[in-house]
């Protein structure tokens, strides 16, 4: 699957919220929320769907934009 959002609420250990959109091959969207340890994942036929969601479970608060920061990552272990 193919990163398309990361969000992360800036908490640490158990207060710690990530919120990960990713594309899957056949063009479905799954959204995961990361509460602590905890995951839920749930798969939407469309890329607004996930987005819905995904603009919903970080409605509250500041949430960190961390996609372009793993994109990079990625691209320098790749090297």
């Amino acid at each position: 699957m193919e990163l398309v959002e990361h969000w992360w609420n800036g908490g640490a250990d158990a207060h710690r919220e990530d919120v990960i959109v990713r594309r899957g091959p056949e063009g479905t969207h799954e959204v995961e929320l990361r509460v602590g340890a905890r995951s839920i994942k749930r798969e939407y036929r469309t890329r607004d769907e996930a987005k819905i969601i995904s603009d919903g479970l970080r409605a509250v608060g500041v949430w960190l934009d961390l996609t372009r920061l793993r994109s990079f990552a990625g691209q320098a272990v790749a090297r």
